[in-house]
């Protein structure tokens, strides 16, 4: 009796392995399908964008594209010409600019690019308008706080009497 239970249990443990690695097999296969399928989403793609970069080259060279090919074209050169803007601006704050033929960050001071050697102008220090002050007609900030505080009392006293006059009352003081 003992061995038969003991028959029974080695049998069912067999079988249970059995099923378990035959499904692990096919877990195994399935996964394997989808990194295939992943895999070939990905080149369709990859190849999507090379013809999105084919058409654009194209544009850049000045060959006419179609009306919703065009939109996009122009779309992309705008969010083109903000990052150019914005590495710019990166560049001035690290005292550096961006050359215009290869587009790598060089020092300011430098006139040609040291990796192309093409031309690099030197942009001229911008000037804030808000910023520039003329000591000669400047006056200090206190007086001018005292004559603005001396034109609104003005202000004031010719509204009073104006109201008053309009009343026809006298007040005292007055």
């Amino acid at each position: 009796m003992a061995r038969d239970f003991f028959d029974e249990l080695s049998d069912t443990i067999t079988r249970t392995t059995k099923d378990l690695g035959k499904k692990a097999g096919q877990l195994y296969e399935a996964q394997k399908i989808r990194s295939k399928i992943s895999s070939e989403e990905q080149m369709v793609q990859k190849l999507k964008a090379d013809i999105g970069n084919v058409i654009f080259e194209k544009y850049k060279e000045g060959a006419e594209v179609e009306g919703v090919l065009k939109g996009f074209c122009e779309e992309i050169e705008q969010h083109l010409d903000i990052i150019d803007g914005y590495k710019d601006a990166a560049a001035e704050m690290k005292g550096r600019k961006i050359c215009p033929a290869c587009g790598k960050s060089v020092d300011r001071s430098v006139s040609f690019c040291p990796y192309c050697g093409s031309v690099c102008p030197t942009p001229e220090p911008e000037k804030a308008e808000g910023d520039v002050v003329d000591t000669e007609t400047a006056e200090p900030v206190e007086e001018t706080e005292e004559k603005q505080a001396e034109n609104e009392a003005g202000i004031e006293e010719e509204k009073v009497s104006t109201e008053t006059e309009k009343s026809g009352q006298d007040f005292p003081g007055k």
